[in-house]
């Protein structure tokens, strides 16, 4: 009897499972374009990130946290007036709505790149992964160089679902 019922439980259940499935939200696909890091000398303990980050799906995708295995921390900073001062200031997240870009770049937002593992070559630059807690929302290429012609040079765009 006991299996009966569970057998029929089990019937029952399974044709709503498909709706459930079907609503979940469509993998939005984010990349990292003209990804550049601005040059300093070689034992410099701080450096700074720029880039174009595009949302090409449907649903808002939000960064709240980014590493790189080429530095042994990775924030994301704003600059602002502060009394007529500029100052910085860590950014908890980032939100990117459907279909459209955040630029991270000189003056405003911009990646903080804490203590580099190994020296940075002017060819080779570092890979940044974006987060949404643990999970993987893309990752650039940073290109050492001066301006985004150097994040272009890179040519690399990656990016996770």
């Amino acid at each position: 009897m006991n299996a009966r019922v569970f057998l029929l439980g089990w019937v029952l259940a399974w044709p709503a499972s498909g709706p459930v499935q079907a609503a979940e939200a469509p993998a939005a696909t984010v990349t990292v374009v003209e990804a550049w890091i601005r040059p300093a000398p070689p034992n410099a303990p701080v450096r700074a990130g720029y880039a174009r980050i595009e949302n090409h799906g449907e649903v808002e995708v939000v960064i709240d946290a980014a590493r790189s295995e080429a530095f042994d921390a990775v924030e994301i900073h704003e600059m602002h007036m502060v009394d007529g001062m500029m100052r910085m200031r860590p950014v908890p997240q980032l939100r990117l709505p459907p279909h459209e870009s955040v630029s991270l770049a000189p003056g405003g937002l911009h990646l903080m790149l804490f203590r580099p593992t190994a020296a940075l070559e002017s060819d080779v630059g570092a890979t940044i992964v974006f987060l949404h807690g643990d999970e993987e929302v893309a990752r650039g290429r940073f290109v050492v160089g001066e301006g985004s012609s150097a994040g272009a040079s890179a040519n690399e765009h990656e990016h996770a679902h």
